[in-house]
């Protein structure tokens, strides 16, 4: 943000021009997942997916589906989040007058489509292995906070290879609780 203000980017002479590279970046965004729908569509992975509803509070339990399937799924949210994150931008540009917002959107959505596994593993031609293999579960943004992503991602990983979370995962939980009260 500073850098920003430094550089003068909130001047309203440079606000065509950032209007202009955001409108370029999320239609550079937008354009990308529509390929990638057509190159899953293209591939047609009828490979069988299970696994466990990642949803809190879910009823739903197991869900059977295809490899494509799945990843027409999430390029259907990709693409939502893409449209909702763009009218709250523009709202906030036109209503309150933020260019920050504007400058920020016109460079990180780029970031996380790269490091999005359907562009890694479609467009990049990475194997959906490891960190790729389907199912993905939500990183938890405040996983550093509160320690909970890696109790949680322990828990789901073995829900998707099919076998119950291990008392080892749970065990650490329950300690660090004690060390915590402990420690007060």
């Amino acid at each position: 943000m500073h850098v920003i203000k430094r550089a003068g980017l909130e001047s309203p002479e440079y606000a065509p021009l950032i209007r202009g590279a955001y409108a370029v970046t999320t239609a550079i965004i937008l354009g990308l997942t529509f390929y990638l729908k057509t190159q899953i569509r293209t591939r047609n992975d009828t490979t069988a997916l299970e696994y466990d509803d990642p949803t809190p509070g879910s009823q739903q339990g197991r869900i059977v589906t295809t490899v494509a399937k799945y990843d027409l799924a999430e390029i259907a949210k990709l693409q939502k989040s893409t449209l909702f994150t763009a009218a709250i931008v523009v709202f906030m540009h036109f209503k309150f007058g933020y260019i920050q917002p504007l400058i920020l959107q016109s460079l990180l959505p780029l970031l996380y489509l790269y490091k999005n596994p359907l562009f890694q593993i479609h467009v990049l031609g990475k194997p959906a292995t490891d960190s790729l293999k389907r199912p993905w579960v939500p990183e938890n943004p405040f996983a550093a906070l509160t320690g909970a992503n890696s109790s949680s991602s322990d828990s789901s990983n073995a829900a998707a290879a099919g076998s119950p979370p291990s008392a080892a995962g749970s065990e650490s939980a329950s300690s660090d609780h004690e060390e915590s009260r402990k420690a007060r």
